[in-house]
């Protein structure tokens, strides 16, 4: 007999998205809605669809292929936010890089989540972004050395 430890029970949501501008109004639109459902406050919603609008729309600007956006809750208030692609494309640079308004999206999602990070995703896809925010404060231990916790699978998917 297995047990499902509380924390690994998730409500998850995933969704198809082509590759095109309108793919990140419509993945917020989705996650808002997702979110809405789960009843996360409004700091949680507004950073998580921050985090999905980043992710997005670096999947748009930086990848080929379709994109396929994942969302997820455990019961520890963890929120998952992951987007996987077809991988990277090449584009030129063509200004000089100043006053460049672009750049700053995988710094506002370490400034947002606990833990973030980008990987292999599963075929047809190939790149995996992903990032996990807390929804409770996040504290050390009293005594002890200090650990971090790290997601034990890049997936959405619990580990037994």
């Amino acid at each position: 007999m297995t047990t499902s430890h509380p924390a690994l029970q998730r409500s998850r949501t995933s969704l198809y998205l082509a590759r095109r501008p309108s793919a990140c109004p419509r993945a917020r639109h989705w996650a808002a809605a997702a979110l809405q459902q789960w009843e996360a406050t409004g700091q949680e919603k507004d950073d998580v669809l921050l985090v999905m609008s980043e992710l997005v729309t670096n999947a748009i600007v930086h990848a080929t292929g379709p994109i396929r956006a994942h969302l997820a809750r455990d019961t520890a208030g963890r929120i998952y936010v992951q987007v996987d692609d077809g991988g990277p494309t090449h584009h030129s640079d063509d200004g000089d890089g100043q006053d460049d308004e672009h750049g700053r999206g995988l710094g506002i999602v370490d400034h947002l989540a606990h833990h973030h990070g980008h990987g292999r995703a599963p075929y047809p896809y190939r790149c995996r972004a992903w990032a996990i925010l807390t929804t409770t404060p996040v504290t050390a231990p009293a005594a002890g050395p200090r650990t971090t916790a790290v997601p034990a699978a890049r997936t959405l998917e619990p580990t037994a």
